[in-house]
């Protein structure tokens, strides 16, 4: 056996395993239908094999607007697995859990948090899931939405990477009395072929950067620290509005902010009507992982 490659199975379907453990959940009167092997006396029921199979072919995500094709595909997913390998993986998980029982390994506090912790995991994904399917969206809510998307602007940038604040300082000086940026950066410049201008939308530029450039005018420059060292100098050349994606572009991504949106407003409406008090004494980790 190839303990590397079973223990990685191990943990990529360790959900599935602590379904198995005595406790996780109430199962229905094993028949024969129902089990597809037995180790020791300890059946593997039919349910867990099917689980394993639908954690390999994938899930749907919840967001999205499932068609009959993405169906055909997962089914065909599911399909040309091998059940008995996955089988196989099963019985491997079975037989090691059997030792580790006979071990007292699950007596351990640690085992049993996080098979608590793994067990509640699955259940708020379902909860979403559950959530996700009772939340319509409109057309006309994303017809809506569409209308509230602005238009992107794109800005025309010069840079001049140069040695440090003074020389970016003397560079600024130049261009404010007239200079051309070209003979400015030939001066100043301190890269053998400065970039030529270019055009940039915000997302494309670091947060702190896109935010000068917004509020600046054209032909307009400033001077920054360079994270690497060294200083750059950029001017605004221009500006030019984008025209706005189709609503059939953008249409998904806003169908699933609005799903988001509305999800999270369910989960705070759920600690809104809770009773949860913290016991602040509690919540410090103990000394032995300070």
């Amino acid at each position: 056996m190839d303990f590397y490659r079973t223990s990685a199975v191990l943990r990529r379907h360790c959900l599935v395993l602590l379904l198995a453990l005595t406790g996780a959940h109430a199962a229905p009167p094993d028949t024969a239908s129902s089990i597809v092997a037995l180790v020791g006396d300890q059946p593997v029921r039919t349910a867990l094999l099917d689980a394993l199979v639908d954690a390999n072919a994938g899930r749907a995500n919840p967001f999205d607007e499932e068609s009959a094709q993405d169906r055909q595909a997962r089914s065909d997913a599911r399909a040309a697995l091998d059940r008995n390998a996955l089988l196989g993986e099963l019985v491997t998980m079975e037989l090691m859990a059997q030792e580790a029982v006979k071990l007292k390994l699950h007596e351990s506090p640690e085992l049993v948090a996080e098979a608590e912790l793994a067990y509640k995991t699955l259940l708020q994904r379902d909860l979403v899931r559950h959530l996700l399917s009772t939340i319509p969206v409109t057309e006309d809510e994303i017809a809506q939405r569409y209308q509230g998307v602005p238009n992107e602007r794109q800005f025309q940038l010069a840079t001049l990477d140069v040695a440090g604040p003074a020389q970016a300082r003397a560079a600024l000086a130049a261009l404010r009395a007239g200079k051309r940026f070209a003979q400015v950066a030939r001066r100043y410049s301190s890269a053998p072929n400065p970039p030529a201008p270019g055009w940039l939308m915000a997302a494309q530029m670091d947060s702190a950067l896109a935010q000068q450039v917004a509020g600046m005018r054209a032909g307009q420059a400033i001077e920054r620290p360079l994270p690497q060292g060294g200083s750059q100098v950029v001017q605004l050349i221009a500006t030019r509005q984008m025209p706005k994606p189709a609503l059939a572009e953008l249409r998904l991504g806003l169908r699933t902010r609005i799903m988001q949106e509305r999800l999270g407003q369910r989960i705070e409406a759920l600690k809104t009507g809770a009773a949860i008090r913290l016991t602040a004494g509690r919540v410090a980790p103990p000394e032995s992982v300070r």
